[in-house]
């Protein structure tokens, strides 16, 4: 025989059990009343033949539609949660009575109560938590000074932060959401067509895009790359853009800063080669002519000394590694020797040179080398690029805080666009009559470091074709 697979529900289970207690009950009835007569006693005792049974099957039936009634209310409850995918869609309530059964049931529903607050405590964490971090890794993405995008396919911008629009040099407050991130790096200036390459492009396709025709105007340098991971969408990419152009900018200064230092090198060496050779190898020479040689020599080994102290300082200045040895120092006596290392330039010029210093000069905690180098440096400039017959004008201010060295020309100055990159390393102004006298461009950023080392600072303030005031201010103390 086959059984049938359906499940039968309590509730039937217990009124098929009750109708087969009652089968029984008239069963017994019947068997009773048939004894009763065999002996001739039937009148008798068939009332309690007949109520005893009926007694039971009362009493049996009034248990039976309690215990139906707590059944058939958990039955219901467990159907319902059957037909839903979670209990939690659904109010399970509690059976108010005293029966075993009932404090069963109301067990599990506290059980499960606990269960489900802490499961719903859990589902708040994790989506308060997902969103904290979200918020977190878009402020560390808007804390980052280069440019970082998240586009599909198509470079169509999901997310960008607040660097993006500023390396881009987009106006204040544009959003570049839902915008093109192809037609944004189609800069004016930049080479044709250089966004539809990166649109054809696959790979992490990094390339620098110049922002003008100058490389003052800027440059930038964009990579992407595939976004990876679990959940992420095919064909997003994740976009970094960062504005380039003062390496740009440094790597030109440095390559010129070679061929100048090459130049600074290779004349005073053939100088001296020359000169030394006539010495050797000419016969009477008079002794005249012979110290003038001599001078010479010594003036352009002395040429070449300061150009090797120079990319000394700054080689110790890169690696952080530049240190004062601090004594106390008159800075009068300090004065007299710039001056005196610098007259001869002066002169050979013709030029008109002014000290104006005050009666009396405080004494200073300084190195005396390094301060002495960079009031040469800003003396040196300012007869090297101010023409034959011009003035230089050397000020001195005391305070009790502060000692100013003002140093001014009558020079060829310096253009607006160039004044914020004039202490800058290997700089070199574009001028082609400063292009025509010979320098290093490290002078004005080793006076620079070495105003700084010493707890006070250097500015400028220049106007083309007028001249150019450099002051180097020192605390006192």
């Amino acid at each position: 025989m086959f059984r049938s697979t359906r499940p039968i529900s309590v509730t039937r289970r217990l009124i098929e059990q009750y109708f087969m207690f009652g089968l029984a009950c008239l069963f017994f009835c019947v068997a009773v009343c048939v004894v009763l007569a065999w002996r001739g006693s039937l009148t008798s005792l068939v009332p309690a033949a007949v109520v005893l049974p009926l007694a039971i099957l009362l009493v049996g039936g009034l248990v039976l539609r309690r215990s139906l009634g707590l059944v058939a209310t958990i039955e219901e409850q467990l159907g319902r949660i059957a037909a839903v995918s979670s209990p939690v869609e659904h109010d399970l309530r509690p059976i108010a009575a005293s029966d075993p059964l009932a404090d069963g049931w109301n067990a599990l529903l506290e059980r499960f109560a606990g269960q489900a607050s802490l499961g719903d405590l859990e589902a708040r964490l994790s989506r308060a938590l997902g969103g904290f971090h979200e918020q977190r890794f878009e402020q560390v993405f808007n804390t980052l000074s280069d440019g970082v995008a998240v586009t599909d396919a198509a470079g169509v911008i999901r997310f960008g932060n607040r660097s993006l629009a500023a390396v881009l040099r987009l106006p204040g407050g544009e959003s570049v959401e839902g915008r093109d991130l192809y037609e944004l790096l189609e800069r004016e200036g930049s080479p044709d067509g250089c966004g539809e390459r990166l649109r054809r492009q696959s790979g992490p396709a990094p390339m620098s895009i110049p922002c003008g025709p100058n490389l003052e105007d800027g440059v930038l340098r964009v990579s992407r790359a595939p976004l990876a991971g679990d959940g992420a969408e095919a064909g997003t990419l994740v976009w970094t853009v960062r504005d380039v152009t003062q390496q740009k900018l440094a790597d030109e200064m440095r390559s010129q800063f070679v061929f100048t230092a090459t130049h600074e090198l290779r004349t005073p060496l053939a100088n001296i080669r020359a000169y030394a050779e006539t010495l050797s190898l000419e016969e009477g020479i008079d002794v005249e002519k012979q110290k003038e040689f001599c001078n010479i020599i010594n003036a352009e080994a002395t040429r070449l000394g300061r150009f090797v102290d120079e990319l000394l300082n700054i080689s110790q200045m890169e690696a952080g590694a530049l240190t004062l040895a601090r004594h106390e120092t008159d800075v009068e006596r300090l004065l007299s020797e710039v001056i005196e290392h610098v007259q001869p330039q002066m002169r050979q010029k013709g030029m008109d040179f002014e000290p104006l210093l005050p009666p009396k000069l405080p004494k200073l905690q300084i190195d005396k080398d390094k301060v002495a180098a960079a009031l040469v440096n800003l003396l040196g400039n300012a007869v090297k690029y101010t023409p034959d017959g011009g003035r230089v004008r050397l000020q001195v201010e005391a305070s009790l805080e502060h000692v100013s060295f003002h140093v001014e020309d009558s020079g060829y100055g310096i253009a607006p666009d160039e004044l914020p990159h004039v202490f800058d390393q290997f700089f070199r102004s574009g001028d082609a009559r400063v292009r025509q006298t010979t320098g290093s461009g490290l002078g004005l950023a080793f006076t620079r470091e070495v105003a700084r080392l010493h707890g006070g600072r250097v500015g400028v303030h220049s106007e083309l074709n007028k001249g150019s005031k450099f002051t180097m201010t020192l605390p006192v103390r």
